[in-house]
Formats: C-alpha cells, sequence, structure tokens
C-alpha cells in the first residue's frame, strides 16, 4: 500500500464517518423527534457502523 492509497482510505473513511454522523444525527433530532442528546449518540452509533463497515469492506476487496 502506498501513502496515496493509505491516504485514500483514510479520507474514504471519514467522509463515511462525518455523512453518516450528520445525516443521522439531523434526521433523528428533527424529523423522528428525539432529543438532541439520543440523536448525537444515536449519530455517534451510526458513524462506527459506518467506519466498521468501510474497513470489512477494504479487507474483503484486498483478499479477491
Amino acid at each position: 500500500m502506498t501513502d496515496a492509497d493509505a491516504s485514500a482510505d483514510f479520507g474514504s473513511t471519514l467522509g463515511a464517518l462525518t455523512v453518516a454522523f450528520l445525516l443521522v444525527t439531523l434526521v433523528a433530532g428533527t424529523l423522528l423527534g428525539f432529543n438532541w442528546t439520543q440523536a448525537v449518540l444515536l449519530g455517534g452509533f451510526a458513524g462506527v457502523v459506518a467506519v466498521g463497515s468501510a474497513w470489512l469492506t477494504d479487507r474483503r476487496a484486498d483478499n479477491d
């Protein structure tokens, strides 16, 4: 893996974390009526799941 590959992987992971966190937090807080503490916790959980999914997908792609 080159440095460019590593930074692309980090960028993709950071992007997945950010998008999942913001999207889930905003939807839960505004549309679903959760209080903002619950919405942030739910968004954080969604971000962790998104990063885990990106990591597993990358591992599976490397094994092919």
